[in-house]
């Protein structure tokens, strides 16, 4: 039978047998066990010397089920159920099992959810149960569908996996042939694997994504915390699609110089007290456009707040679109944040208190900090992140409220911060002074108004290099500071935007199996 976008669903009977494979290091069991009418290792033989009623049974499987998902052509349930409460674990692959997914929970009815997979594949599919006696497992198969029209594969045009880091990509898509805000599609946010081949994706509500400045994060529970777009609101999301938590209305239902209305705005956050934050484009009585953040309970109550005009005032000259904020970290341990404004900086201030601003770096007007050398200033940036050695690395945009000068090209980055002194001297740029970095990098990058960095576990620097035009693509690369190679780039076909890159290392639920 044919469900969820031409994914197909199987059922099939368990091997019934108790286990007779081997647990592996990983949680596994080994390939060359099978069911056995005897038992598994380890576990007693019927009837002999030693056992006793209470005696630990091997599980015996039975009653498998594999649904697609209706959210997600890519991924499907694999359900089952066991005699005995014991571990569930289902591996798949094609032409084997190359990859699984372990909840080691003992429980006697078993539902897994399987990401991972590409589009228009079968996979084969097997189950398998455990505890200290022994294991079973019973198989069968999916395929998977074929991708939602507006969802792109990419391109991968950069491979060196020995100096990559390896895992899958997250970004915002803003699909379908145009220039910048001119969307007509709903946004996309797809999981790419080091190929560039979607492996998960969700279609973001029903309503246009005019704008494309979805941010994204992915949360220790594994969920995907989505920023708001230009008709739907924040959410929270977990990998089958199912949205858990959803912020106020993206767009005003009233004054956008109201608090409670203000037009949402680029970003969500989540605290580890499970509170949300988000921005609102709140405007002052001359029309100039500042920024609130909102720290709200689950229920969308606003429990904490800071409005920028309450500490900066816009000058007589000022444009409307005065700070243009685009994403927030909140160091609840030293009771600041650091709001970024495309056009006023990095602002630090205090959370609690007289939550006055402590500095400002960049922006229009300079800030506070001499950058050193001057040339290495940055007044039009993005999402930048803080470092706990004293650095931040910044997406410096080189655009500013008019088309920059012919030339111009963006760059990524990263200021030692000298806090006593008032001194930001760069420790990283790319491309800067590299030698032998492709003429695409030092020529014709220019990001007018998304991008992205992130320092990744190995070192290197990830890069969503985003452009929506029919003459130009959007870049993701991987950056290597030590000799400012690029080893590792998707790029999108023309027409296709991003706004945010994340990359997921290890990825989220998927292990490769391991081979003994």
């Amino acid at each position: 039978m044919q469900r969820g976008g031409g994914a197909s669903s199987n059922t099939v009977a368990g091997t019934g047998g108790v286990g007779g494979s081997a647990m592996n290091a990983s949680g596994g069991s080994s390939e060359s066990g099978g069911s056995t009418a005897n038992g598994g290792a380890g576990a007693p033989m019927a009837g002999s010397a030693g056992t006793s009623p209470n005696a630990a049974k091997a599980p015996v499987v039975s009653g498998l089920l594999v649904e697609p998902n209706p959210n997600n052509v890519l991924s499907c349930f694999v359900s089952w159920t066991t005699d005995v409460a014991a571990s569930s674990e289902v591996r798949f692959g094609v032409d084997g099992y190359q990859f699984h997914i372990v909840q080691t929970e003992s429980v006697s009815a078993h539902r897994v959810l399987v990401i991972g997979m590409h589009a228009q594949t079968s996979y084969s599919i097997k189950a398998v149960s455990a505890n200290s006696a022994g294991s079973a497992d019973a198989e069968g198969t999916f395929t998977t569908g074929a991708l939602p029209a507006a969802l792109p594969v990419a391109t991968q045009t950069v491979a060196d996996p020995s100096g990559a880091q390896n895992g899958w990509t997250l970004i915002n898509v803003m699909p379908q042939a145009g220039r910048g805000f001119v969307g007509t599609e709903p946004g996309i946010m797809a999981m790419y694997d080091m190929q560039g081949q979607p492996v998960w994706y969700f279609v973001n509500g029903t309503t246009p994504d005019v704008r494309g400045d979805v941010s994204l994060r992915v949360l220790a529970n594994h969920d995907v915390l989505l920023g708001p777009s230009s008709g739907e609101p924040a959410k929270e999301i977990d990998l089958a699609g199912n949205v858990v938590w959803q912020g106020p209305p993206s767009t005003p239902s009233g004054s956008s110089a109201d608090p409670a209305t203000a037009p949402m705005s680029h970003y969500a956050g989540k605290l580890e007290n499970g509170n949300y934050v988000v921005f609102r484009n709140l405007t002052n009585a001359d029309g100039i456009i500042g920024a609130l953040i909102q720290e709200l309970s689950p229920e969308n109550e606003v429990v904490w707040s800071w409005n920028l005009f309450d500490h900066m005032e816009p000058p007589a000259d000022a444009d409307m679109d005065f700070c243009h904020p685009n994403s927030l970290t909140i160091d609840l341990a030293n009771d600041v944040f650091y709001l970024s404004c495309r056009y006023q900086g990095v602002i630090k201030a205090k959370r609690s208190g007289d939550q006055a601003v402590l500095w400002q770096l960049g922006g229009e007007k300079g800030g506070n900090f001499a950058f050193d050398p001057p040339d290495s200033a940055v007044f039009d940036q993005h999402d930048p992140e803080i470092h706990a050695d004293g650095t931040v690395l910044v997406f410096d945009n080189h655009y500013g409220y008019e088309a920059p000068p012919e030339g111009t090209t963006s760059r990524v980055i990263e200021f030692k911060l000298d806090e006593s002194a008032m001194v930001a001297t760069p420790t990283f740029e790319f491309p800067g002074s590299y030698e032998n970095v492709d003429d695409w990098y030092r020529s014709s990058w220019l990001t007018p108004y998304w991008g992205d960095a992130d320092r990744l576990a190995n070192g290197n620097v990830l890069v969503c290099a985003g452009l929506r035009s029919t003459a130009g693509q959007t870049h993701v690369f991987e950056v290597r500071p030590s000799d400012g190679a690029v080893v590792w780039q998707l790029t999108l076909p023309e027409g296709n935007g991003s706004y945010q890159a994340e990359r997921l290392s290890p990825p989220p639920l998927v292990e490769p199996m391991v081979v003994e």
